[in-house]
């Protein structure tokens, strides 16, 4: 989604921040990140029983890039720093086009190529900019339904992930996608659960173009099944962490948009009733953020619920990396990285 944004600094500082010490480290719900100090959680007495494979990882998320040409060399050079880390896996939440690039064929096919070049496996995400936004005259005019179903050929017709080492996921990560919508996925590593549902920005696709309201209806009920079947896995094997991924930001505010208002109830639903963490990514807004955003029905911060976004052009050298270790009584981990090469 394309957005006016004020000025950014051009070097981002690294930041470490754990779950359920956001906010006291002084990062405020929806502030732009700054350096913070902070001493490393403590291990935790939980004794709770978890897989013999819980062990600790880490992956990337990135998102809301490339916005033109001149982007691409970035998200390549991006995407060669993060090869060179030992990362399960790179997460892309949507939108690799600018809304007023043309959503053609070439261009999709040229991005594409850009993303298999990962070493690791990339899990995409679809954004607004790739298909809800395509009626716009500036992006060809085209129908959007047909460019969701050239998208579906084009980046999740394959069972596995993009990248270079994309197939091995299929078996190691149990990555699988959903019958009906493809972009919807879910794999696992170790005592972790991930999902993937198709909302992106703006207002989720609803009355965006004709006929959007039955796509969109269709394309909830299937977000809806998605989800809380992959909640129901993660709850029989005792999963110690849940991590759900799109690339809308349905905004934690008090009047968010009736496209996102679902996606908010439901994160509140299982953030309420899993046992375990809940870890939401997403993109959309192109500004990082950290933070525990949800409350329960007294107003109380459920301090089991972290959001984090992705950069977003035009900070189109910034990634994300997102530790998970068992040891550690909030599990993730959250550090913001800077493509340093000449020119950018």
């Amino acid at each position: 989604m394309n957005r006016r944004l004020p000025p950014l600094p051009r070097r981002q500082a690294l930041t470490t921040i754990a779950v359920g010490a956001v906010l006291s480290a002084g990062l405020r719900q929806g502030s732009q990140a700054q350096p913070v100090q902070m001493a490393r959680p403590a291990l935790s007495a939980q004794t709770t029983a978890a897989p013999s494979d819980d062990s600790p990882f880490a992956f990337a998320l990135i998102g809301d890039l490339p916005y033109s040409d001149l982007d691409e060399p970035r998200l390549a050079a991006m995407l060669a720093q993060i090869d060179a880390e030992p990362l399960a896996f790179v997460m892309h939440v949507g939108d690799i086009k600018a809304s007023r690039e043309p959503c053609s064929n070439e261009l999709y096919q040229r991005r594409l190529k850009l993303l298999e070049a990962s070493a690791h496996p990339l899990v995409l995400l679809p954004g607004d900019n790739e298909w809800t936004d395509c009626h716009r005259r500036s992006a060809g005019s085209f129908d959007p339904r047909e460019r969701l179903a050239m998208l579906r050929k084009t980046f999740w017709s394959r069972p596995e992930p993009l990248g270079r080492t994309g197939p091995s996921a299929v078996s190691s990560m149990a990555f699988e996608r959903q019958a009906q919508m493809p972009e919807n996925v879910r794999w696992k590593i170790g005592a972790v659960r991930f999902v993937a549902i198709h909302i992106v920005g703006g207002n989720n696709g609803l009355d965006e173009y004709p006929g959007s309201r039955d796509e969109f209806e269709s394309r909830q009920k299937a977000n809806q099944a998605w989800l809380f079947e992959t909640l129901a896995m993660a709850e029989r094997e005792q999963a110690s962490s849940l991590v759900i991924a799109a690339h809308g930001d349905p905004d934690f505010g008090l009047f968010p948009e009736k496209g996102h208002r679902q996606l908010l109830s439901w994160l509140k639903e299982i953030a309420t009733t899993f046992r375990g963490q809940v870890l939401f990514v997403h993109g959309d807004t192109h500004r990082f953020k950290a933070d525990q955003p949800l409350e329960d029905s007294k107003g109380r911060r459920l301090a089991n619920f972290m959001r984090v976004e992705s950069f977003g052009y035009p900070m189109s050298a910034n990634w994300v990396r997102i530790g998970y270790d068992p040891r550690l009584a909030q599990r993730f981990t959250v550090s913001t990285r800077e493509v340093r090469q000449p020119g950018f």
